[in-house]
């Protein structure tokens, strides 16, 4: 009877823990869009501010271990396609030298969406909060949009200092 008692309770723990990621990272390689972004200061996403970009492409290698970011932004008010790399910390933690140092956090991540959270330190060591979300136009769902507006919640972010990219 005991035995069975340990089996039943050691069945229901590991019933419980959540699975091994075996996210295929390179299939969500690809075109993306920037839909929304928020920041803690507006500066950043404002006309030629650095976080205004517009995503084009994010190419994860198989393993997930680096995303390579492709988007344009406006320099002194012409367009430009620029690009970074950016390496894994941690799980679902990356960080990349962007506009200073940039460290980047996935809070959702499905085939057609993507939220982050992006921490940029600039050069003058101004610390700002952005949450941005990057789709495939067409196929954003209200609930995608519902989490996006919690995680800028989350990071304290008010809701006018959101923006529409697309």
């Amino acid at each position: 009877m005991k035995i069975l008692l340990l089996t039943l309770v050691l069945g229901v723990v590991c019933a419980d823990q959540d699975p091994q990621s075996e996210t295929d990272y390179s299939q969500l390689s690809g075109e993306w869009n920037t839909i929304y972004g928020a920041a803690s200061n507006i500066e950043k996403l404002s006309e030629n501010g650095p976080f205004r970009a517009f995503m084009r492409t994010l190419d994860f290698n198989s393993a997930g271990d680096t995303i390579h970011f492709t988007f344009f932004v406006k320099v002194n008010g012409q367009c430009r396609k620029l690009s970074t790399v950016a390496t894994k910390t941690a799980e679902n933690a990356y960080i990349c030298d962007y506009a200073g140092k940039t460290e980047i956090h996935i809070l959702h991540l499905s085939q057609n969406t993507i939220i982050t959270h992006f921490l940029n330190e600039d050069e003058e060591g101004l610390v700002t909060d952005i949450v941005a979300f990057f789709g495939k136009v067409g196929d954003i769902q209200k609930e995608d949009i519902k989490k996006f507006k919690e995680a800028t919640k989350e990071e304290e972010i008010p809701e006018e200092n959101i923006r529409t990219c697309h």
